[in-house]
């Protein structure tokens, strides 16, 4: 068994509105994550967030997306990938300084319009758009270039995930990169519920998300990693995690808690701090607990902890333990919410991970991962780009 890894990034903005400009948000940590990856000689996946350039330019913004182009296009100068990242709400948002008046009932694909035929036709345009742009920002600096990985905005292939996979096949997309097995997420806004996908490290999805298709056909899935601990598991990861920083306050090898974390900006579900309720403080024992009990349920979305990240990974990966066949999995991260303590846990975490595997694990771009697939007899639907 060979073990593929997809580091990928959701290259985006705060949803709801950001507390500081653009460049601080986005550009200037993915810069570091980009140096990052260079230092460690693996490649990165960017999953761009396309429709927020345009709404930029549309409302006559020029130097947020110009400053994320040209980002963009270093990236693979550098050997690094970019692939389409689509949040459909940025087409009814209105952006005042740095904040956003959005229109949260178009946040999923899947509820853009009732009528199923003029939601196909939706869904199929958005997602044709972003590959057009990609392609042509792109293609100027590695003629090879090709847009063929989705992932959705928010995890959100649902509602109506069968349009949503018709519409991805049909836009000439090989590959999606948006299920959390496992994962639950139900409020105003998404409408998250992958504890029904496949149990398989890898398949083929043509119409609903619990049915794999056979015989190469459809949209291969490569899903984030996940995994539940039990309580005591999960009480011992976090007895670990805060023994460990307390040991290295006291030996004077770091600081006892992760570092000061600016906010800078909020989520598309969340009111701006100004109007935020106060928060009721309880004490750090309190906390410990609350998180302990409430944090079972894990998936690789870059965090502070690299000792939990590659404890989550193993156990994900245990049960797909099968002789010659190969396992793509992928780890994401966002950028706008990473410090210098997600960086240092993401470094150590790459480590453990090779000398835990050794030489069966690769870190590869979705445009090498598509390739195999295609070069493996994967049918795909092939457009002008």
């Amino acid at each position: 068994m060979t073990i593929y890894i997809l580091y990928s990034a959701d290259y985006e903005l705060y949803l709801g509105g950001n507390y500081c400009d653009e460049n601080e948000v986005l550009i200037n940590p993915t810069k570091d994550l980009l140096n990052l990856f260079d230092k460690l000689n693996i490649p990165l996946t960017l999953f761009a967030d396309v429709l927020s350039f345009l709404r930029y330019r549309e409302q006559k913004l020029f130097g947020f997306p110009e400053n994320a182009e040209n980002q963009l296009k270093d990236a693979i100068r550098r050997g690094h990938d970019v692939q389409s990242h689509v949040h459909p709400h940025w087409n009814f948002t209105q952006i005042e300084g740095r904040t956003y008046k959005v229109n949260a009932d178009f946040f999923l694909l899947g509820k853009l319009d009732d009528d199923p035929e003029k939601l196909y036709a939706k869904i199929r345009n958005l997602l044709m758009t972003s590959r057009s742009y990609l392609h042509d920002l792109l293609g100027t600096v590695n003629k090879n270039y090709q847009c063929i990985a989705f992932r959705a905005g928010g995890y959100g292939l649902q509602p109506n995930s069968a349009i949503v996979m018709k519409a991805l096949r049909d836009s000439g997309f090989v590959i999606d990169s948006s299920i959390v097995p496992g994962f639950v997420l139900k409020n105003k806004i998404n409408e998250v519920d992958f504890s029904m996908v496949p149990k398989m490290a890898n398949y083929y999805l043509d119409s609903d998300l619990t049915t794999p298709s056979k015989n190469n056909q459809g949209i291969f899935e490569i899903p984030l990693a996940s995994c539940t601990f039990s309580i005591g598991q999960n009480f011992l990861s976090q007895f670990s995690y805060y023994s460990l920083k307390f040991f290295r306050a006291r030996s004077g090898q770091g600081a006892s808690a992760p570092s000061a974390v600016k906010e800078k900006g909020y989520p598309i579900q969340q009111v701006p701090k100004k109007n935020s309720a106060r928060k009721p403080k309880h004490s750090k024992l309190y906390n410990f607990f609350v998180e302990t009990i409430d944090n079972c349920f894990n998936y690789l979305d870059c965090s502070t902890d690299d000792e939990k990240m590659f404890q989550c990974t193993k156990t994900y990966l245990k049960h797909f333990d099968v002789v010659n066949k190969d396992v793509f999995f992928a780890f994401n991260m966002h950028p706008k919410g990473m410090t210098k303590d997600h960086f240092a846990a993401l470094e150590k975490y790459h480590h453990k991970l090779t000398g835990y595997y050794q030489g069966n694990i690769q870190a590869i771009r979705y445009q090498q991962a598509a390739e195999m697939l295609v070069k493996n007899g994967l049918k795909t639907k092939t457009d002008s780009n």
